[in-house]
């Protein structure tokens, strides 16, 4: 390839990795008031607990920063493409490692809850051995 060309593929490749990053923002952005509107009508609400009321709004808040880890990710390969010095491997080896076990962690704190919020409402293997 020419010299432009790779300019060209380069000024490309670092604007989607920014773009990337801007959506993974616009994802937090969201989840937040997600979270913020989950809690305050929680709170608002005469049948839920303020602790039901903040276990909702963070479960839904946990899966909008999964997937805006993950968008994260995909901005970290991209610009790592573009710049392949060993140093930039090594950092995109480090916070893609981070991220991921964040990602995993945050993941399982997302299931515990679902099953907690499922169990609070019924709908577990607790209507299961009712029948039984």
């Amino acid at each position: 390839m020419e010299s432009g060309d790779t300019n060209y593929l380069t000024s490309i490749l670092e604007t989607l990795s920014f773009c990337i990053e801007l959506v993974s923002a616009l994802i937090l952005v969201i989840g937040s008031l997600v979270f913020l509107w989950t809690v305050a009508t929680g709170l608002l609400s005469p049948s839920l607990s303020a602790t039901t009321a903040l276990q909702r709004g963070r479960l839904k808040l946990g899966t909008y920063i999964l997937a805006a880890l993950e968008f994260l990710i995909v901005a970290d390969i991209l610009f790592t493409i573009v710049h392949r010095t060993l140093d930039d491997v090594i950092v995109l080896a480090i916070v893609a490692g981070v991220r991921t076990v964040v990602s995993y962690f945050l993941g399982k704190e997302i299931e515990a809850l679902s099953q907690e919020e499922s169990e609070a409402l019924g709908l577990s293997g607790h209507r299961a051995r009712k029948k039984g």
